[in-house]
């Protein structure tokens, strides 16, 4: 079927539109399972409707053997090349990628009340229709606005993240299958309809035999159980052991006892679930279609997207039931260039569920490491969160002015700190012995990684390079050359002693606290675990940032009377019509939650009024008045919170009204105010979870580090930036010798003289 070519707008595609493409030389739309859905078409410069071929036109295509015909809109179009342009366009579906969704939450909700939420409460008007087989109720939540797709698929917390299936995308229609495809019986065999075949037996999954083993937690100790045989064979036809050691810690409920009977059991019933020993194929084939074929009509082989096909090829011993993972359907001829069978490959969809499955099983083994991982990490939170002090110094070239070196310092004279970080383009190192170091901690640039002790959950490598490897007590190790491996499970006689002497002791102690207990019951009911200040950017140190939504007249000031009532030092100001509010989302509720602040109503006659609401609809008011007030502290415990979202909410109808010091945090006692983990805000300073800005008014210089940028700034104006894998300046010196690719340029000894052009092998 020829390509018909509509305008932009064009909804019904029951007419011949603009025009068919008849002169298309050719035309393919590739379809991915849960992901691109593409066409390619190539058209030559006579054609009658050249001209008419522009970016987002759509062109109605047939994409496979059994759909109806469907719009893709043109998003690319290649300059002629011997008077062919080709012309790329995507799924209507993809328009879903440029209309917006509003937040919501739900605590248990059907997958087709989701995607109707989804659909409903959007920024924008559209057209398409959603629907879905699937049924099981979960929580869902949009928690920030993103587009329809990405609510869709490819982020995490999506519909496909949370119930998986597969979707159809039929003209303005969304489908989420439990189940896309059939297996109808098709087999496509050589001899018969296969005509080409690739294999890829992918063989990284492929284990000979099982490591299982549980850890056991009792409060701070820590214990593990093993099989006594250690492993469980998969399958004996490969000529090496292949052992997948694995945590079954998380395969027990809670209550429930782990033994090595229990743990044998669970094992063995991993491994018929998951064919570890067999290898993964992905079968790419082309082939005829035997339902065009007057004798095979009858069998009406058709194949879609999906769909689960046998594949035979005797001669190279092939034979795989697999599915459909991937189609190319060639539209002029109207029959399958190719397709691909078995395990999907990464797309963008797959892949984030990947990296959130992989981001669970590394945080499930990390809770169940043993006692010198959690050591470490405590450890390095309390050094790091810890931290008090420090200044910052950007050094920066002396004839151009360019920043080029980042220091943190002990010490604010460079020559006297002994504790220094430094950061530049050679690398980041820790040093102690001050600015000329040794650097005895370091990551430099060419990927190397110096370090006393690295602590890790877990770590992936191509190549470790070792003797041996071995436990902290040196009762298990492995020799790497010599390939001895020794693996202990026990408790030692003297620890064992040890605990029972300990024990002993705590029976005694027990028995003395019992004694004493009434005294201090009172004590303990009345303290608070607070701490933490939920609220970001709680004073507005960082001016007035996306962390909270405003309207009307909200300012940040910092003056002399905001400075000496105030522990931030900086005070929101609400001027006409002013409102100020913040949503926290929280994970963790059932518990009690207390909101406190410093405010200063200098204007009476004017209303202004503070709450915070939780639990949906509960509100708690902090003020509720036109009266005028000095500084004057509020608070309001919420101690029912069963909801994961708290907002806090402020207005003025014409006052002028002073915020500071607001902090949210666990517990019924007010706490002293605090930032909100990770951030640090001074003159000069600015850390946040958004990243590290360092400024000086008297140069006008500044530099952003985030998760996406390293840029540096002058007057507002920026002047370099590393982004991606691509950096960008505005004047750029070399002293001495520029490579470029194999290109080498070489001041010559005279300046005049110019450049020595080297061209390297």
């Amino acid at each position: 079927m020829m390509p018909i070519l509509y305008r932009a707008d064009e909804t019904e595609f029951n007419t011949y539109g603009i025009g068919m493409l008849s002169d298309c030389t050719f035309c393919e739309v590739t379809e991915e399972r849960n992901g691109a859905f593409e066409c390619v078409m190539k058209y030559p410069l006579h054609g009658a409707l050249f001209d008419e071929i522009k970016n987002d036109r759509v062109i109605l295509v047939k994409p496979n053997d059994t759909s109806r015909s469907q719009p893709f809109r043109i998003y690319r179009i290649t300059t002629p090349m011997n008077g062919i342009i080709t012309v790329y366009a995507q799924h209507i579906s993809y328009d879903l990628s440029g209309i917006g969704v509003l937040c919501f939450e739900s605590k248990s909700v059907s997958p087709q009340l989701a995607l109707e939420r989804i659909f409903a409460n959007t920024s924008s008007k559209h057209g398409f229709k959603c629907r879905t087989d699937l049924s099981a109720p979960r929580a869902f939540s949009v928690s920030k606005p993103m587009s329809i797709r990405a609510c869709l698929g490819g982020t995490e917390g999506s519909v496909l993240d949370i119930w998986g299936g597969e979707y159809e995308w039929d003209m303005f229609d969304v489908i989420l299958h439990s189940k896309r495809g059939k297996d109808n019986g098709v087999a496509i065999e050589y001899g018969k309809n296969l005509t080409d075949v690739e294999q890829d037996n992918d063989f990284s999954s492929v284990y000979s035999h099982l490591f299982p083993y549980a850890v056991i937690k009792n409060g701070d100790t820590e214990s593990v159980v093993t099989l006594s045989e250690i492993t469980i064979s998969i399958v004996e036809t490969y000529a090496r052991e292949k052992t997948l050691i694995k945590d079954f810690s998380s395969f027990f409920k809670d209550g429930e006892t782990v033994t090595e009977d229990t743990l044998r059991a669970k094992a063995k019933s991993y491994i018929k679930q998951n064919p570890f020993g067999d290898e993964t194929p992905t079968v790419k084939v082309s082939f005829e279609p035997l339902w065009q074929q007057p004798e095979y009509s009858q069998f009406l082989e058709k194949v879609n997207l999906c769909d689960t096909v046998t594949v035979r090829h005797a001669d190279m011993n092939i034979e795989v039931k697999t599915k459909v993972i991937e189609t190319v359907y060639d539209a002029l001829a109207e029959k399958y260039s190719s397709i691909t069978l078995g395990t999907a490959k990464s797309n963008f969809v797959n892949t984030v569920a990947e990296i959130k499955s992989t981001t669970d099983k590394i945080k499930k083994e990390t809770d169940s490491f043993p006692l010198l991982m959690n050591t470490a990490i405590k450890n390095a939170t309390s050094l790091i969160s810890g931290q008090q002090g420090g200044f910052v110094v950007m050094h920066t070239d002396s004839v151009t002015g360019k920043p080029y070196e980042l220091l943190i310092l002990d010490n604010e004279n460079l020559y006297d700190a002994r504790n220094v970080w430094r950061w530049n383009v050679g690398g980041l190192g820790f040093s102690k012995s001050g600015y000329n170091g040794p650097y005895e901690t370091a990551i430099t640039a060419d990927g190397k990684i110096v370090a006393n002790f690295i602590t890790s959950g877990t770590l992936m490598a191509n190549i470790i390079k070792a003797g041996v490897i071995s436990s902290a007590d040196n009762s298990s190790w492995w020799d790497l050359e010599s390939g001895e491996v020794h693996l202990s499970a026990y408790t030692k006689t003297e620890d064992t002693e040890k605990l029972s002497e300990n024990i002993s002791a705590i029976t005694e102690r027990t028995s003395t606290l019992e004694q004493t207990a009434e005294d201090i019951s009172f004590k303990i009911n009345e303290q608070s675990t607070g701490g933490k200040n939920y609220l970001l950017n709680s004073s507005g140190l960082n001016g007035l940032t996306d962390d909270w939504e405003y309207s009307g007249s909200v300012s940040v000031l910092s003056d002399t009377d905001v400075i000496s009532h105030t522990s931030s030092g900086s005070a929101f100001v609400l001027g006409i019509d002013g409102t100020l509010s913040q949503s926290v989302h929280n994970s963790v509720t059932d518990r009690a939650f207390v909101l406190s602040l410093r405010a200063k109503k200098s204007y009476s006659q004017l209303s202004a009024y503070m709450y915070v609401q939780y639990n949906g609809v509960k509100k708690e008011y902090l003020f509720d008045t036109k009266d005028s007030f000095d500084w004057t502290d509020f608070s309001v415990v919420l101690p029912d919170v069963s909801d994961g979202e708290i907002t806090v909410f402020i207005y003025s109808r014409g006052s002028s009204l002073k915020v500071s010091d607001l902090m949210l945090t666990d517990g019924s006692i007010i706490q002293h105010w605090s930032p909100a983990p990770n951030e640090i805000y001074t003159n000069e300073v600015k850390i946040d979870r958004k990243g590290i800005e360092v400024s000086n008014s008297k140069s006008s210089q500044k530099t952003v580090i985030t998760n996406t940028e390293f840029s540096g700034y002058y007057n507002g104006e920026k002047i370099f930036t590393l982004n991606k894998d691509e950096t960008q300046t505005k004047k750029t010196t070399v002293d001495g010798e520029l490579t470029i690719g194999r290109t080498k340029l070489i001041p010559m000894s005279n300046s005049s003289q110019g450049l020595n052009i080297v061209i390297l092998d």
